[in-house]
């Protein structure tokens, strides 16, 4: 087996005269497992489950084993393993932040309930000093009854703290997928229902696999701070100039969105130019973790798409078809060469995705 049992392998193309006459002239092994690697390899471009990393890295394994042509048994397993890694290391990064996350909302929960316990043991001996201390007992319920309302006061700040941090991401300072989930289902029905524009922005920030690559995961961490921060500036300069409540979101990874209700796309489309230029023209600071810089005037480029509601997706005028036309509209952006925005259109077919470079 190709893959593990829980995602099934795709077909194979069938091996063409012209194709088999290849695999002969690359000594690959007649009638062996090999051959349907091969083939294998051929077809993962149609998968849309893979993105376009994963289907490079894939290529470029198979390519290696036809330049070493090296067919032992031993090398068949190991590919099989790398092969498998490539496959799964997606699954298990977003797993590893999900589960972050929830340590994260868990420890801040505990430090509430504890908080929460000590006022409880205040309020008990509140309650104790004021009936052992004579006074007339209206006042003593009093007492005891401010106690309560002030309980209940802290008590349900908690509670508006703990849903903010539910739907904040911890590292950006800006919504999580919850809260983009959240806003892009209101803005949805309030759309339908006053039959106004919706526009989404899909930002991805360019070359950012060799930005880590080069800077390191806790600047890459930075990075996307800074991007964050920008979003967030920018919501509150358009809520302050334009009246536009606006929601900017880390959608996963280095991908983020904007939400625009009452934009039509043209507009939109405007908003991600000026967005764009916002980002790319910051000079983004290197520093060392005594604070120092050590690097500066780094710039940090983002390919945008940008899709409208019921321009972009005719009946089907739900959120998977809206994100998906501008996710399309992005891959697009990304093809043409990155640091630019893409508006999506109807020529653009999924085919557009293979063409992306996530990176």
């Amino acid at each position: 087996m190709l893959m593990k049992n829980d995602v099934p392998p795709p077909r194979p193309e069938s091996c063409s005269e012209h194709l088999c006459a290849t695999l002969d002239r690359l000594d690959v092994p007649r009638e062996s497992k090999w051959r349907a690697l091969i083939l294998y390899m051929r077809s993962i471009k149609e998968y849309d489950f893979l993105d376009v990393r994963q289907k490079e890295l894939i290529q470029k394994l198979v390519v290696g084993v036809l330049k070493d042509k090296d067919f032992s048994e031993a090398k068949f397993r190991e590919v099989v393993r790398q092969n498998e890694r490539i496959l799964h290391d997606p699954w298990r990064e977003k797993m590893s932040a999900a589960l972050k996350e929830t340590a994260r909302l868990v420890g801040e929960m505990y430090r509430v309930i504890g908080r929460r316990r000590e006022d409880v043991e205040d309020l008990e001996t509140a309650t104790v000093q004021a009936v052992e201390s004579g006074k007339a007992i209206d006042e003593v319920i009093g007492t005891i009854r401010t106690g309560f309302r002030d309980m209940i006061a802290g008590m349900e700040k908690d509670a508006d703290v703990l849903q903010e941090l539910s739907f904040t991401d911890a590292l950006t300072g800006i919504g999580n997928r919850r809260a983009f989930d959240q806003a892009a289902k209101e803005a949805l029905e309030t759309a339908g229902r006053l039959h106004d524009p919706l526009s989404l922005l899909m930002i991805d920030i360019d070359h950012f696999k060799d930005f880590n690559d080069e800077h390191g995961h806790r600047i890459g961490d930075q990075a996307l701070a800074t991007v964050g921060s920008q979003l967030k500036a920018f919501a509150e300069e358009s809520l302050s100039r334009d009246g536009l409540n606006i929601t900017p979101a880390r959608y996963g990874g280095e991908e983020f969105a904007v939400i625009l209700p009452g934009v039509p796309k043209d507009k939109a489309g405007d908003m991600a130019e000026i967005l764009r230029n916002k980002i790319g023209s910051y000079n983004f600071v290197i520093r060392d973790l005594a604070g120092q810089v050590v690097s500066a005037g780094i710039k940090i480029k983002v390919s945008i798409g940008v899709a409208e509601l019921l321009t972009d997706c005719g009946m089907a005028a739900d959120l998977a078809h809206l994100v998906d036309a501008a996710d399309k509209a992005l891959y697009q952006a990304k093809a043409s060469g990155r640091d630019r925005i893409c508006l999506y259109s109807s020529g653009m077919s999924a085919a557009a995705r293979g063409k992306r470079v996530r990176t």
